[in-house]
């Protein structure tokens, strides 16, 4: 009558332990309790009629038959962990997510940890442009915009409402004193984004600011690098509440209340027949949890 084979995590706890030369170091490993550890190799013994270790006072070590059984078995063990690694590749779901520069750096990025132990299964793979991604061309699954819809051959979900202030460094907020007079906004050097070149006007048209009357202006190519520059050189117009890490952080100050919302917002958009996937509702519901953690003032 052959023999039954012993279960294999008692053959996994050997291997492990038989490593490690030591039953405390293999229940770190393991996450199981030494005297665990020591009861599992006592019912392996039992069950091969073999003694696979020597106690002695100095430690543990294999006997003779215990090091030729572990040498046999790691090489097995080890071939059904890369066969098993191989299979979950495999059966884990690429998602190819292009997103505006901010909200991948103030929201997804600094949780993505979270989103990946949550999700081990949905390999995320992330592109940061302020460009539109053209859905029905490149190899991209979701799009999270900034801007108004409709976008032809896609379906689109709105997930936050956006406002606009203007931000520049602290030292600069507190020598012109711009919490109380806000009206001096408009001498001060103005950083202007090249792509969105009307952004002050339709700031200053909405604020009743008056016009700028500075000569003084900084010229930038796009949203991010005006961000950057108003932590030294002037003031330039953040969203909310996207930026709001950087408030809370003191790397810039906002004296003005924030206006808004503006006709822009952040869409989630996706090709008709993507719609439905779940790797794509899967991301859409955790991003939306972040998002509802932003301040609830501005969203």
């Amino acid at each position: 009558m052959k023999r039954p084979l012993s279960s294999l995590n008692l053959l996994r706890t050997f291997e492990v332990a038989g490593r490690h030369l030591s039953f405390t170091l293999a229940a770190d490993e393991l996450c199981i309790t030494p005297s665990a550890v020591s009861q599992q190799m006592r019912k392996l013994e039992e069950d091969l009629g073999v003694a696979l270790f020597e106690r002695q006072p100095r430690g543990l070590i294999l006997s003779e038959s215990g090091e030729r059984y572990w040498r046999d078995i790691q090489q097995h063990l080890d071939g059904i962990d890369r066969s098993t690694r191989a299979l979950t590749r495999q059966s884990s779901r690429t998602l190819r997510v292009s997103l505006m520069p901010p909200l991948a750096s103030r929201i997804v990025l600094p949780r993505l940890t979270d989103f990946q132990q949550r999700h081990p299964d949905i390999e995320l793979r992330l592109d940061a442009s302020l460009r539109y991604a053209d859905l029905g061309k490149q190899d991209i699954d979701l799009a999270i915009r900034f801007g108004q819809p409709p976008w032809p051959g896609c379906v689109h979900e709105k997930l936050l409402d956006l406002y606009v202030l203007p931000v520049c460094p602290p030292a600069m907020a507190s020598e012109h004193d711009l919490s109380h007079h806000p009206e001096r906004l408009a001498q001060l050097p103005l950083i202007q984004m090249t792509e969105r070149a009307d952004s002050w006007t339709r700031f200053f048209a909405m604020s009743g600011l008056g016009k700028p009357c500075s000569d003084k202006q900084f010229f930038v190519d796009d949203y991010p690098a005006a961000i950057e520059a108003a932590e030294t050189v002037g003031v330039a117009l953040a969203i909310l509440p996207l930026e709001q890490p950087l408030l809370d952080s003191k790397r810039l100050a906002a004296p003005w209340p924030a206006l808004g919302p503006l006709p822009e917002s952040v869409y989630a958009v996706m090709r008709e027949d993507q719609a439905e996937r779940t790797d794509i509702q899967t991301f859409l519901n955790w991003l939306k949890t972040q998002l509802d953690s932003l301040p609830a003032a501005v969203k």
